[in-house]
């Protein structure tokens, strides 16, 4: 073997060693106990969540959730960068608009998760079991022209589907869709 296949081979496994090291060190972001066993909660929740932020990568739903849990554990400020990081990105599907606007509806914020609900329809526009969802939690939130509207239009496209019934129905007794 001549001196320069010795070093090209020499290259080539040291870069798939790298290579290898950085997707075992991807999934295994290092894990230590110490940075939650004991520790206040809220560096708890930022040592894990960090992590998970590191581990979901571009994926939109793991970056959301990630998101969505400084949202509800009251950093809306961390949790609302993380979002908009998500919803501004080209590439954002219906569903990601779904889990934003469920956010905002969880935390009462209604008007923007009406904005949420909307663009999601408007990228989706035949989304039946979409529709159902934005229709009970307008009912919910005291908008029934806008449910209903969405109620019909929905049991329009799909009437045999069971689960439109009960998160309709339930709507009007104040019950969110699951």
């Amino acid at each position: 073997m001549t001196r320069q296949a010795k070093w090209g081979l020499g290259l080539a496994c040291f870069l798939g060693g790298t290579f290898a090291q950085a997707a075992v060190a991807q999934r295994n972001p290092g894990f230590n106990e110490d940075m939650f066993v004991g520790q206040a909660p809220t560096v708890a929740a930022t040592a894990m969540l960090e992590r998970a932020l590191a581990l979901a990568g571009t994926g939109s739903w793991e970056r959301i959730a990630v998101g969505r849990a400084w949202y509800l554990g009251g950093d809306k400020v961390r949790g609302e960068r993380i979002l908009n990081e998500v919803t501004t990105n080209p590439r954002i599907e219906s569903s990601d608009w779904f889990r934003v606007g469920r956010i905002y509806a969880e935390t009462g914020e209604w008007s923007k998760a009406e904005a949420a609900f909307d663009r999601a329809l408007k990228m989706k526009a035949r989304d039946d079991s979409g529709m159902i969802e934005y229709g009970a939690l307008a009912n919910v939130h005291k908008d029934r022209a806008k449910a209903e509207l969405l109620f019909v239009k929905a049991l329009t496209k799909n009437p045999r589907e069971f689960w439109h019934w009960v998160n309709a129905g339930g709507s009007y007794l104040g019950v969110r869709p699951q």
